[in-house]
């Protein structure tokens, strides 16, 4: 019997879009599935193993314990930490065989110090800060693998660095306008040489997130990290590719209750939704508390989204449910009416054949998504995007 409420999570959906990535990407050309923030909403380990059976050779991970998890699934596959250890969790980083992120000089004699310890190597990926500025040190690339060279039991197998969105602060961003790429061919070239210039050996380099990995093939260097077009969406910088993604996230509840308001009658906190007619309401046990109708703080604060939410609750208050939030119910969409409050919100139902036990499905950011909520695999209907 499926929860009352859960994660519809298609497994195949992920494979589909893991497969459809790899061909755009040249043979010799490594894919790293990026498995961060419960993987995207769609639970660690059932999309990590999905992605390790479709055939990725490298999963992304942010932080040791996420990596810990991964292993103790039994997963095998080489997996990149992309936040610097702490220097309490080194060691469990190197007894699980996680590769580690190194920004600053210090932390490899840590590093080395723990390796010799426990009598492991420690693999470790380099970043380079090229512009972003959310991650990095007062280190050069040389002065790091400089730093590197005396440790034997440290093997630096990477280099990389994260370009983010247009205006992001990358390293050439104004001469990216002119030619696209700019930055990343950068990046390549001085870490090429620096590679070089420390005698280092073979080190893999990798810049590509989604939008670098669709917009410019020739730095997919030695391997592109893919998240976002793994869990079947596009950023909006590329959202007129037509690369054929399929969706894999849908949150899932039941309806509990089914009762007929009159008009005018103020349903949820605050008497937001005031019916204009005669009302069959649905409620469905989903709210705040599961991640329905939670915002990022950045986008309340912009002009255009307050807007939109002051229009949106105008036109509820007079029993206008055109601008949505909306629920799919038997493949129609429905509105959500009312303040959605912390475990509940209400479905206007009216216009559609409805009963207590009837499951529904809610659009809901995915990382935002409580991770307590169980995820299922299940298959995801293609064709019925929510409205």
């Amino acid at each position: 019997m499926l929860p009352q409420t859960y994660v519809a999570v298609d497994t195949n959906a992920l494979a589909h879009n893991l497969r459809l990535v790899r061909t755009r990407m040249a043979e010799k050309v490594r894919l790293m599935a990026v498995v961060k923030a419960n993987a995207y909403g769609h639970g660690l380990q059932l999309a990590a193993r999905t992605f390790a059976e479709a055939g990725t050779n490298w999963l992304g991970v942010s932080t040791v314990a996420e990596g810990i998890r991964l292993r103790q699934a039994g997963l095998e596959l080489p997996i990149l930490v992309f936040l610097p250890a702490l220097p309490d969790e080194l060691e469990a980083q190197l007894e699980h065989r996680l590769t580690g992120t190194v920004v600053a000089s210090d932390e490899i004699l840590a590093y080395a110090r723990a390796a010799e310890k426990l009598g492991r190597a420690a693999d470790i990926h380099i970043y380079v800060d090229t512009g972003l500025g959310r991650l990095g040190s007062d280190n050069s690339l040389p002065d790091l693998l400089a730093a590197a060279a005396p440790y034997s039991q440290i093997s630096v197998t990477g280099v990389y660095t994260h370009f983010g969105p247009g205006q992001s602060g990358a390293m050439l961003e104004p001469i990216d306008i002119l030619r696209p790429g700019a930055s990343a061919r950068a990046f390549a070239s001085l870490a090429r040489e620096a590679i070089v210039g420390a005698g280092a050996g073979r080190i893999a380099l990798h810049c590509a997130a989604s939008v670098l990995f669709l917009q410019i093939p020739e730095v997919h260097l030695d391997m592109v990290r893919i998240g976002t077009l793994l869990y079947g969406q596009k950023p909006p910088e590329v959202a007129s590719d037509t690369m054929n993604l399929k969706k894999t996230f849908q949150l899932r509840s039941h309806i509990v209750a089914i009762h007929t308001l009159p008009p005018a009658t103020p349903v949820g906190y605050g008497s937001e939704f005031v019916t204009r007619r005669t009302t069959k309401i649905a409620t469905v046990p989903v709210g705040l508390a599961h991640g329905l109708g939670v915002a990022p703080v950045s986008l309340a604060r912009n002009l255009r989204f307050a807007i939109g939410h002051h229009i949106r609750r105008w036109h509820t208050r007079h029993g206008r449910t055109k601008h949505g939030p909306w629920a799919q119910l038997h493949g129609e969409a429905v509105p959500i009416i009312g303040r959605i409050s912390m475990d509940q919100c209400c479905l206007d139902v009216t216009e559609v054949e409805a009963q207590v036990g009837d499951e529904v499905a809610l659009d809901t950011r995915r990382v935002s998504t409580n991770p307590e909520i169980p995820r299922i695999a299940a298959t995801i209907e293609q064709g019925s995007d929510e409205k």
